[in-house]
């Protein structure tokens, strides 16, 4: 397998990845990432908002910006652009009126927010964390609490962590065993 992405001067880094993984052997894993990566174009290296990819190749260069500048100088060279692509797919959430075509990342993750698939996932990785331990049928009791004071709350996660602290499942959690045998 040859990770790279082909390096095309007249292409966006969507299309370049595309044109890499979206090939039989590739987009069997690839098909459940790239429509969740893809949505996240609209952001730059450094997370700025864009609406355009500039081409940064010497042979796009439009103009170059002064070598010496001030603090607020924008020292960023000019590019020709191409339009940014920022629309995914969502799919696995569980309910058939979020899974679909995305916009971009914020639709994503507005989506993402309304799926109790997602939600229940958050709540049990956090148990995970806060308990020390994988959940067992025992913390189901717990896991529905701690959903119910996510949903109670308007969405808090401070208040799953304060359902999770106080839940039987922590009170009366037993001690790790003593690894150190005398």
């Amino acid at each position: 397998m040859d990770a790279v992405i082909p390096e095309d001067h007249d292409k966006t880094l969507r299309q370049r990845l595309a044109s890499a993984t979206e090939v039989n052997y590739c987009w069997r894993c690839h098909e459940q990432m790239n429509p969740l990566g893809y949505p996240f174009e609209s952001y730059d290296d450094f997370g700025r908002f864009r609406l355009e990819e500039p081409l940064e190749y010497p042979d796009k260069l439009i103009k170059k910006s002064p070598d010496k500048a001030t603090l607020l100088t924008d020292t960023r060279d000019i590019y020709e652009t191409l339009p940014v692509d920022a629309t995914g797919f969502l799919n696995g959430t569980g309910d058939s009126a979020l899974d679909g075509e995305v916009d971009n990342a914020l639709d994503l993750v507005e989506r993402l927010a309304k799926s109790r698939r997602v939600r229940q996932s958050i709540v049990r990785h956090a148990f995970r964390y806060f308990m020390g331990r994988n959940e067992l049928l025992s913390d189901s009791k717990t896991l529905i609490e701690a959903e119910q004071a996510y949903e109670k709350s308007g969405g808090s996660f401070d208040e799953v962590i304060v359902s999770l602290l106080t839940s039987d499942s922590f009170i009366y959690r037993k001690p790790l065993e003593d690894q150190h045998h005398d």
